[in-house]
């Protein structure tokens, strides 16, 4: 009797286990890189990866600068998309690439981030906005 107390306690650990390591490989998981140049006729490219095994919704997306620690972080907007630019699915284990050429390049350089460094906040379908770091 003893014996399968203990075997039963020592299958349900197992099995919890398991599942606790496929709720930790599911979870949800955004990267994000760059690819800056200082060409306006190239361009900076922002690349947001999902690295979940579902496809994912970007309903919107906008580049900051900021500066300063929470509380007192200042932010000021530096591209954001057009209307049309809503609703992006970004497919499961796969990219989405954001150019910004012509009009909407931006500098990067010293000079232009003045203590400033680069975020983008993504907002992804049925989760809280996201804030990563781009650059700086």
């Amino acid at each position: 009797m003893t014996f399968l107390a203990w075997w039963g306690a020592c299958l349900s650990t197992l099995l919890a286990v398991v599942k606790l390591w496929e709720i930790w490989r599911d979870r949800f998981r955004i990267d994000v890189g760059y690819n800056f140049t200082g060409e306006p006729d190239i361009g900076n490219e922002v690349f947001v990866r999902n690295l979940t095994g579902y496809p994912i919704i970007l309903s919107y997306w906008e580049l900051l600068w900021l500066s300063g620690r929470w509380p007192f972080r200042v932010e000021s907007q530096l591209v954001s998309p057009e209307d049309d630019a809503r609703d992006i699915r970004i497919e499961a284990h796969s990219s989405l690439t954001l150019t910004f050429k012509g009009q909407d390049h931006f500098d990067w350089g010293v000079d232009a981030l003045r203590g400033r460094r680069i975020y983008i906040r993504l907002c992804v379908a049925g989760r809280r906005p996201i804030l990563r770091k781009i650059y700086g």
